[in-house]
C-alpha cells in the first residue's frame, strides 16, 4: 500500500524573490541551495491546471534549507504574481511557518533592526504552570506569518513531545 515516507519541501509564492531571500536567508540564516528561472510551453498548465487559457509558464524558483526544512519560493513571471497575500491567517489555505531559535531576544532584536513587523513583544507559553516555550509572530516580506520560537528543553511537556 502506498504511503507518505517524508516531506520533500514546503512552498511559498512571493511577490519579490530578492526580498523573500533576504528575510529567509540573510535574517533567519537559511542556506540558498538553488536559484533558477523555469519556463516552458506547458509549465503553466502543469502547475495551475486547467484554470489557464495559455499553458505557457515562466517562474523564478529558489530552494532554501532552513534548519533542515527545504522551502521552495516561487515568483510567477507568466502568469505574473500580481496579487499580494491577503494577510489574514484565519482564511482557509493560509499557513505560517514556525522557526526554532536558540536566542529569541537576539533574533527579535535582529528582526526589529531590519524593520520586520512583529505582532507583539515576546510571549510565554505556560502549560501546567511550566514555561514550555517563548514565542512571537512576525511577518515576512509578503505578510505571511513567521512564528519565532525558543523551546524550553527542560520542560516536561517538550521532553514528552520529543519522545513521540
Amino acid at each position: 500500500m502506498a504511503k507518505v515516507v517524508g516531506i520533500g519541501h514546503i512552498s511559498f509564492t512571493v511577490m519579490d524573490m530578492d526580498k523573500a531571500l533576504h528575510f529567509y536567508v540573510d535574517l533567519l540564516g537559511g542556506k540558498l541551495l538553488t536559484r533558477t528561472v523555469d519556463e516552458g510551453p506547458e509549465l503553466g498548465k502543469y502547475v495551475m491546471g486547467k484554470m489557464l487559457t495559455n499553458p505557457y509558464g515562466k517562474l523564478k524558483v529558489a530552494m532554501v534549507d532552513l534548519a533542515g526544512l527545504q522551502i521552495e519560493f516561487l515568483q510567477y513571471l507568466v502568469p505574473e504574481t500580481n496579487t499580494a497575500y491577503h494577510r489574514n491567517p484565519s482564511i482557509a489555505g493560509s499557513a505560517h511557518i514556525a522557526v526554532n531559535v536558540d536566542d529569541i531576544e537576539g533574533m527579535v532584536a535582529k528582526l526589529k533592526a531590519e524593520g520586520v513587523e512583529l505582532h507583539s513583544e515576546i510571549n510565554d507559553c505556560i502549560r501546567d504552570g511550566e514555561l514550555v516555550w517563548r514565542w512571537v509572530y512576525s511577518r515576512d516580506p509578503d505578510g505571511c506569518c513567521c512564528e519565532i520560537v525558543q523551546l524550553n528543553y527542560d520542560s516536561e511537556y517538550i521532553k514528552n513531545s520529543m519522545k513521540k
